[in-house]
């Protein structure tokens, strides 16, 4: 039997699980070990701080992993430090290590959209400070979506009209140490041609506007599993369709995925080469446009609501009316990625969509 280790927080917590039990508990381990079991796979847990590199034990081993959103993304800090000396040192990190950069930091994501080339019909500008906006203000045309670099249910995201509320609303994101902004204050004072510190230095995104959205839609591929779910833009929430509620989406067949969707997505999925992805998508009734994608940690929501899930065979999209688990999706999508092959579709009941 094939060994994959699982790292946990330290609170024994792996993965992102929409109505685990107790409440942010994560996935349920020993489903999940079982589902993979059943799969000739053996899941070892442990502890982030239970890594040791001195013997070099990990290189050459598959290793899954679980992220985090805790206050200020501290502990992801100390996770994304792992995973990348795991990689660095010969360990197979799934997903691999530039994806947990992307988790919940909007800035690399759009970054790694540019330099992979995933899209080029949504044109996004990244910034690192106030003073990096100014050199480029002149040129922004509005109104364009203003994006913090991390947040979730569409936290940190507005539509801004003007240069005024521009600046207004990168000084609310920006976190200030009084203390150090003094310092170097004085600093210019006593070095002559010292040029400060930009007071405000959290870094975000401005994104081209697509005019006239109704909704979207929350694309998740698992494996060879499609589930989706579409977001109307709820009244009161400006241009954000994410955070209106699940009991507000439609999902499954209900979701009204226009033609041409999933494919669409399914070319992105295969890009990232990834086991699991979630994407957002709009579409203007001419064209699709990846709004924003995260391959680790997401939300999953969108399984447990769903009556089933779609799959492509011999060419065509089908329905398979059939609840999951998340332990068993996310099992079968690691099978998958490690044995680089489909797993097998277990309903035959089949619903065919056009």
């Amino acid at each position: 039997m094939k060994t994959v280790f699982a790292l946990v927080d330290y609170k024994s917590k792996f993965g992102s699980k929409h109505f685990d039990t107790p409440y942010r508990s994560g996935m349920d381990k020993k489903k999940l070990s079982e589902y993979f079991n059943a799969l000739g796979i053996d899941i070892v847990y442990r502890y982030f701080r239970e890594i040791d590199f001195k013997d070099n034990f990990y290189k050459g081993k598959d290793i899954i992993y679980t992220s985090s959103e805790d206050n200020g993304y501290q502990y992801k800090s100390y996770i994304e430090d792992l995973i990348y000396a795991l990689e660095l040192s010969g360990a197979n990190v799934i997903p691999s290590y530039r994806h947990l950069k992307m988790n919940n930091n909007k800035v690399f994501m759009e970054l790694t959209r540019d330099y992979l080339g995933i899209t080029d019909n949504v044109h996004s500008t990244v910034f690192g400070s106030l003073k990096d906006l100014r050199m480029k203000l002149d040129e922004i045309r509005f109104p364009i979506v203003f994006k913090a670099s991390g947040g979730a249910s569409g936290t940190g995201v507005a539509l801004i009209e003007n240069k005024h509320a521009l600046i207004k609303k990168v000084k609310e994101i920006g976190k200030r140490n009084l203390k150090s902004d003094l310092r170097d204050y004085l600093r210019s004072f006593r070095h002559k041609g010292y040029k400060r510190e930009s007071l405000y230095r959290q870094k975000f995104i401005l994104q081209e506007l697509i005019p006239n959205l109704v909704n979207d839609w929350k694309v998740y591929f698992f494996g060879e599993k499609l589930y989706i779910f579409k977001r109307p833009i709820l009244k009161g929430r400006g241009i954000k369709a994410s955070g209106g509620g699940y009991d507000n989406y439609f999902y499954g067949l209900e979701a009204e995925a226009p033609e041409g969707l999933f494919d669409y997505a399914l070319d992105i999925f295969k890009k990232m080469n990834v086991p699991h992805i979630s994407i957002d998508i709009a579409f203007d009734g001419k064209a699709f446009y990846l709004i924003e994608f995260q391959s680790l940690y997401f939300g999953t929501a969108g399984i447990p609501y769903s009556d089933g899930y779609f799959s492509k065979a011999s060419g065509q999209w089908e329905f398979i009316p059939q609840k999951l688990d998340i332990e068993k999706a996310y099992a079968d999508s690691i099978a998958a990625h490690i044995h680089n092959e489909a797993l097998p579709v277990l309903e035959p009941n089949l619903k065919r969509i056009s």
